[in-house]
């Protein structure tokens, strides 16, 4: 994908299974790549350490709440003309629905939507703007498909609500922009092989969750990486506001 040599990509939580294969895969299709991280910072270091060094940088950043977003996007533009976003860093909290631990929850609900909803859609409306005034550029969050449908774990409702608000959000913002050449895709993965889909779980129990799939195993976390560089070269551009289901027909819409 030859276009990406010419672009700038800012994508936030390198430092994850997710993020790193992103940073790898737009570095190794020639974007200079610009990766965030909270506080992982040996693994980002390890994310990008394959790409040329006027090619890779990293910026630490918590993406918390609304001030910290916009500085990112000026530290980040800083550095370089940016003309890909993508948003993969997000916040996955317990939210108990039951029980008597409203600690949990009221920290859980809050956390989620600071750095799932407010500061991923800061983010985007300071990116939007940018773009437009070039007539150029792609918005492009990882999500989920529980996001879709909601959680089928119950106490993961707040990271599966805020999943959908931050697509309704990408919905608006592509219609906005879409006469500006503004593009804004979601990408949607079910069960990911790698990253916090299978942290918690035990080898037999991801095994068993795999065995519960339409294909029989989870998504490729390089599925993701490959089809997020292929909207970033815009070669189908219609495809703005749309969310790209990746879960191998196990969840069908």
């Amino acid at each position: 994908m030859l276009e990406l040599s010419q672009r700038t990509a800012l994508i936030t939580g390198v430092s994850g299974a997710i993020g790193s294969r992103l940073a790898a895969t737009f570095g190794g299709y020639g974007a200079r790549v610009i990766g965030t991280y909270r506080t992982g910072a040996a693994a980002a270091e390890r994310a990008v350490a394959a790409l040329p060094p006027d090619r890779r940088s990293l910026i630490q950043a918590d993406l918390g709440d609304a001030a910290a977003s916009r500085l990112l996007w000026q530290q980040a533009a800083a550095i370089a003309d940016i003309d890909t976003l993508v948003i993969n860093a997000a916040a996955l909290l317990r939210t108990p629905l039951s029980g008597e631990d409203s600690e949990a929850w009221d920290s859980g609900w809050e956390q989620s939507l600071n750095v799932n909803v407010v500061g991923a859609a800061t983010l985007m409306r300071e990116a939007a703007a940018a773009f437009s005034g070039r007539g150029f550029g792609s918005i492009i969050t990882i999500s989920s498909w529980a996001g879709q449908q909601g959680s089928r774990i119950p106490d993961l409702g707040a990271y599966a609500a805020s999943k959908a608000a931050l697509r309704n959000f990408g919905q608006t913002l592509a219609r906005a922009y879409a006469k500006e050449g503004v593009r804004v895709y979601t990408i949607a993965p079910g069960v990911v092989d790698t990253g916090m889909g299978t942290a918690d779980l035990s080898t037999s129990d991801i095994q068993a969750v795999a065995d519960g799939l339409a294909m029989g195993h989870h998504v490729d976390a390089q599925e993701i990486a490959e089809l997020a560089a292929f909207l970033a070269t815009d070669r189908a551009p219609s495809l703005t506001g749309s969310t790209l289901d990746l879960n191998g027909a196990s969840y069908l819409r």
